[in-house]
This record gives structure tokens, C-alpha cells and sequence, in this order.
């Protein structure tokens, strides 16, 4: 079959001819039908500080955003079956340590992640333990179940910022941002901020259901979110951008007591500044999101998706085989959805 790989550290990535997998008991083996275009892979093709640390296991199969059917099951398997739709839940989980015994799956202490310590989804098939497939209609075109799992992770990132009744920023309008912004008028914030320095993702934000979309190349947005709230600022803050400016900025838009959710990956360290007056005394809390709460978040998602509020349509950007794959990369940052990949 043919796969994108990463063969070695380094920049770049290699399509090449790989036998179809063999699956273990308790394992299932998928036939992809797309695959999305996630900017960690664009990380893991660059080779960034953040990735050459992260102990990926190379040579590896890139990708983890995909929608496949199941054509071989291992014998240990009782809940999946050939012929069924999935999507896959990225972060596996051993279900027998601490984490996992505290309902902490999507932390769990033994975590394999798909693309990473596991063989990924840019390729004809995907082998991956049957745990974190997670089953969808068959109804579900492959290109929206592709773009499922970073959907899950901004349903993730606003629930644990409790958004519901507060003034909510967003910041910075990628994927990922844009399906918060959404999620948030869905979930009940009463006010939506977007901030990025796109003028077509913020364009795209506002028809998303933003409040109010600003520039920050040429507006001061903490100051106009300050002026609209009366001084207050937001309940919740949804930090995409991994900017370091951005995030101490928004210690100053926060309420007293507000929420800030990290979804952003920041290379090397952050230092934010005046941390006790700025963070302690106010009490604001500081937290960050690791993907999505297996199965909660998924069961959420659906209940969304299955209420029609959600256009999935919205979220992909570019559709192309596999074979354009440097297509796809150098496409991607210009565009307010997914690029997604047909094996």
C-alpha cells in the first residue's frame, strides 16, 4: 500500500510502497477513505524543537484525522465489526493505570498516540487497537468524519472553560480556533471575541457566529474587549495561537477568577510576566487540554452533530489524493478548514 512516511529526523516526508499491516487480537484494521491535514503533522514533516522531543518513533506513517471502514478485526474484538464506519480517537489508552482508573483516559500514563507512537492514517490502511475507533454512520461522508477529531478537541477545551453564561475570546482563528468559536455560541456563551491577524478567517469566524471579530495586527483587542464589557473582560479564554505575547495579553482580559484554556503548542518555555499580580491575586485559572475526554467529549459531539446545528462542511478547506500531499502543505495555512487527503 502506499504510505506517507517519515523515514528519518529531519525536514520532509517520503510516499512509499509498505505492506498492509498485520492486526494484533485486539486490534482493527481500517481502510482509510480521507484523512486530514492536522498542523502537527506540518510540525512533524518540518521537524520542529517541539517534535525532534516528543519521541516519535520513526520510520513512521504520518497523520491521525481520518475516517476509514473496518475490513479485518482481531478475535478478541466484541464491540466493532467488518464493514462498520469509524473515525479514530488519536490518544490509546491502556485502561490499567492510574489515570485511566480515574476516568483520565485521553492522559492515560501509557498513552500511544496515532502518528506517533502508532502507525498513522496517511495511507490505504490504518491498524490501530479497537479502543479508541471510535463507530459513525455510514451516512457520514469521509471528509466530514475526518475533521471529527479536531472538533472534539475544541468541544473539549470549552467545556473544561465552562463557557456557558460568560463573554468568551478566542484566540487566533485556525481550525481549531474557528470550531471554538461555534462551539461557544452552542454551548451558551453569551458574547463571542474573535482576535487573528487573517482577515479571511476572521471573516469566516463572524459567519461562524462571532460577536465581534478584531484584528490584532491593527486593533488594540484587549483594550476593545475591555471597553465592551465594561471594564470586566471575558469568563473564558481559548488559547490557540501558542504566542507568547498573546497569552500574557490575555492575563489582562480575563476577569478575576476567569478561565484561561491552552490549546496552542508553544515551543521551548513560557514566561508570563507580573505572574502574582497578574495570576494569583486574581485568582485566574490556568489550564491546559491534551485532545479529547474519551468517550465523554465524543458522546457530546454527537449529540451536536446529531442535532443538525453543526455544518461539517464548514471545516474543510481543500480536498486532493494523497499523492499532492506537498499540495496540501503549502496550501493549508491560507485556508479556514482542513485540507483533506484521499488515500
Amino acid at each position: 500500500m502506499k504510505a506517507l512516511r517519515k523515514l528519518k529526523p529531519g525536514y520532509g516526508a517520503e510516499l512509499v510502497d509498505i505492506p498492509i499491516p498485520s492486526i494484533e487480537a485486539d486490534e482493527v484494521l481500517i481502510k482509510v477513505k480521507a484523512t486530514a491535514l492536522c498542523k502537527s503533522d506540518i510540525d512533524v514533516y518540518n521537524w520542529t524543537p517541539l517534535v525532534a522531543s516528543a519521541n516519535y518513533r520513526l520510520p513512521l506513517t504520518m497523520g491521525h484525522e481520518f475516517l476509514g471502514e473496518i475490513v479485518e478485526v482481531g478475535n478478541a474484538v466484541r464491540t466493532l465489526k467488518v464493514g462498520e464506519h469509524v473515525v479514530g480517537e488519536t490518544h490509546v489508552p491502556c485502561l490499567r493505570c492510574k489515570s485511566c482508573w480515574n476516568n483520565n483516559m485521553h492522559i492515560c500514563d501509557n498513552m500511544g498516540v496515532l502518528g506517533r507512537s502508532y502507525q498513522g492514517s496517511f495511507a490505504e490502511y490504518i491498524k490501530m487497537p479497537a479502543v479508541s475507533a471510535i463507530n459513525v454512520s455510514k451516512d457520514l461522508p469521509p471528509k466530514y468524519g475526518a475533521v471529527m477529531e479536531p472538533l472534539a478537541t475544541a468541544v473539549h477545551a470549552l467545556m473544561k472553560g465552562q463557557v456557558w453564561g460568560k463573554p468568551v475570546v478566542v484566540l487566533g482563528c485556525g481550525v481549531i480556533g474557528l470550531m471554538s468559536v461555534q462551539l461557544a455560541k452552542l454551548l451558551g456563551a453569551t458574547r463571542v471575541y474573535a482576535v487573528s491577524t487573517s482577515l479571511n478567517k476572521l471573516e469566516k469566524a463572524v459567519a461562524l457566529g462571532a460577536d465581534k471579530a478584531i484584528n490584532s495586527r491593527t486593533e488594540d483587542w484587549v483594550q476593545i474587549i475591555l471597553d465592551e464589557t465594561h471594564g470586566y473582560g471575558v469568563g473564558t479564554a481559548i488559547e490557540t495561537t501558542g504566542n507568547e505575547g498573546i497569552i500574557n495579553r490575555t492575563m489582562d482580559v480575563l476577569q478575576k477568577a476567569g478561565t484561561c484554556v491552552f490549546v496552542g503548542m508553544i515551543e521551548g518555555g513560557l514566561n508570563i510576566e507580573k505572574y502574582m499580580d497578574r495570576v494569583v491575586y486574581r485568582e485566574l485559572i490556568l489550564t491546559g487540554i491534551f485532545g479529547r475526554r474519551i468517550y465523554e467529549t465524543w458522546n457530546v459531539l454527537n449529540e451536536y452533530l446529531d442535532s443538525g446545528y453543526i455544518d461539517l462542511s464548514n471545516y474543510v478547506g481543500a480536498e486532493m489524493p494523497l499523492t499532492e500531499f506537498e499540495r496540501g502543505l503549502k496550501e493549508s495555512s491560507s485556508l479556514t478548514g482542513r485540507v483533506i487527503f484521499y488515500p
